[in-house]
């Protein structure tokens, strides 16, 4: 299990008091409600360092119902004793942050929480998952009936490229001393989980060469990925990392003659309106080539 019963702190340290729906806030906003779920959150991080698997299990009923991320399910206490035992067996040193979202009361003696979840390894490996519980009120102690959990949905396209989304609008770079300009149209494609670029060079008033490119976000190899298109029957394509503000794009393709091609272009972002680009270990069929250095490329106002 990717994040061993989560809820099960929650239950614990709860008391009689009544739960009203309140979203989690900034520490000044947070109800006394809320205040008494987290301080069972911080209980239970603690007891899952310890791995006590005695107290964990006493947070639920006994005839409680669990439903693991992976798609498990568990019915009552002991069955669930036992699975905490089995999980804490093969991931010695873990330890888990709970992060409740909301707590609403259906009736005095029934409370439905959803929030999510961080189980990190002794090794620094991380798991998260989503949670929903209800909780009923016996002899004056909340707890746990009901437990399921659910993966972490996937970022969407969109989502994964919106760390380029300052990209989007126009962009001008000059080389004065060449009367030479190239013009950049970034813009998300249709449906937004594409970003385009449209290049235009100029020397003076006359183009000489047009560009195309789609960025993208590849599944298979979990990261962005780039196609890019000359007017001249080039292409090449493009992988890309990143460090903080600046980016790296290693590419490799062909020239319209079939000559290979690979280059290393660096994307440095410089404030909202100015990055830098340069590229590196360009090479034409092995044979290095000399490099570009770095040019400072500036949005165009009002874009």
């Amino acid at each position: 299990m990717k994040t061993t019963f989560v809820l099960m702190s929650l239950a614990a340290a709860m008391t009689s008091a009544g739960f009203g729906e309140e979203p989690a806030k900034k520490t000044d906003e947070v109800s006394p409600e809320m205040a008494a779920v987290i301080a069972a959150d911080r209980a239970y991080e603690e007891a899952y360092a310890k791995a006590d698997v005695a107290a964990l299990a006493a947070s639920f009923t006994d005839d409680a119902e669990y439903t693991s991320d992976d798609g498990r399910n568990f019915s009552g206490r002991p069955a669930i004793e036992e699975s905490l035992r089995a999980a804490f067996s093969s991931n010695k040193g873990a330890k888990i942050a709970i992060k409740a979202d909301s707590v609403k009361v259906l009736t005095p003696e029934v409370v439905a929480e959803k929030g999510s979840t961080i189980v990190t390894s002794k090794a620094g490996d991380e798991s998260e998952a989503l949670y929903t519980a209800i909780y009923l009120k016996k002899d004056g102690k909340w707890k746990m009936s009901q437990l399921v959990e659910t993966p972490v949905p996937d970022a969407t396209p969109n989502e994964q490229l919106s760390q380029l989304a300052w990209l989007i609008g126009d962009w001008n770079e000059a080389d004065k001393d060449a009367g030479v300009t190239v013009h950049s149209h970034y813009q998300w494609a249709r449906g937004g989980n594409f970003i385009t670029r449209n290049v235009t060079v100029k020397r003076g008033d006359d183009p000489v060469l047009e560009g195309w490119q789609i960025i993208g976000w590849d599944p298979v190899a979990e990261g962005i990925h780039s196609w890019t298109f000359d007017d001249e029957g080039g292409f090449a394509e493009g992988t890309w990392t990143n460090e903080g503000q600046r980016w790296l794009s290693r590419e490799t393709g062909y020239s319209a003659d079939g000559s290979r091609t690979t280059a290393d272009n660096t994307f440095s972002k410089s404030g909202d309106d100015t990055f830098f680009w340069e590229s590196g270990n360009r090479t034409l069929d092995g044979d290095p080539q000399p490099g570009i250095g770095r040019v400072e490329i500036h949005r165009l106002k009002g874009e």
